[in-house]
């Protein structure tokens, strides 16, 4: 018996066993779609502000041709920070109420703290036609922190006057010392 042989031996036995564990994983969940579409999940730092950012209103319109996709959402911020980089999840059910897939949307624009903000999209998406129903929800989102690095716009060079509107001293190219 060759090496060629064993070879083919040892491959056909991890197949086996892939495939083995691929029916106990399928299995085990609820089906091809608990594999394929798991459980939403919040992160813990954006679990801690849902309290005060609220998704008040959305809607995930459809049209039948071009897989053409509307998508509006109202967020409001009760809290004490400015939020940015909004994660929206989206789950489209059919008329029976079957999911059909999920799809996402970010706001990167920010929402001032005591704020609201309306946001519509409109997309090109392969969302099945049969999805009649949505329900939306906030997923993740940043706080605004401050810049680590700021501009100051003016001029430094030569003549530049001082924050007072006088001319800023020079000290260099014939000042004296």
């Amino acid at each position: 018996m060759s090496g060629k042989f064993w070879g083919n031996i040892g491959l056909g036995a991890v197949l086996v066993c892939l495939v083995a564990f691929a029916v106990t994983k399928i299995s085990a969940s609820s089906g091809v779609e608990g594999l394929l579409l798991p459980e939403v999940k919040v992160s813990d730092s954006t679990a801690e502000l849902l309290h005060s950012v609220e998704l008040v209103r959305s809607a995930v319109m459809l049209q039948k041709t071009g897989h053409k996709v509307d998508a509006a959402f109202a967020i409001e911020n009760k809290g004490g920070d400015d939020v940015k980089n909004i994660s929206i999840l989206c789950t489209l059910f059919n008329a029976a109420g079957k999911e059909q897939g999920r799809d996402k949307w970010i706001v990167f624009d920010t929402v001032k703290s005591q704020g609201h903000g309306m946001f519509t999209f409109s997309d090109k998406r392969f969302i099945s036609d049969s999805a009649v129903r949505s329900e939306c929800q906030i997923v993740d989102l940043e706080v605004v922190t401050a810049p680590l690095i700021t501009v100051h716009r003016g001029s430094a060079g030569h003549g530049a006057a001082d924050s007072h509107g006088a001319p800023a001293a020079s000290a260099g190219h014939g000042a004296t010392h």
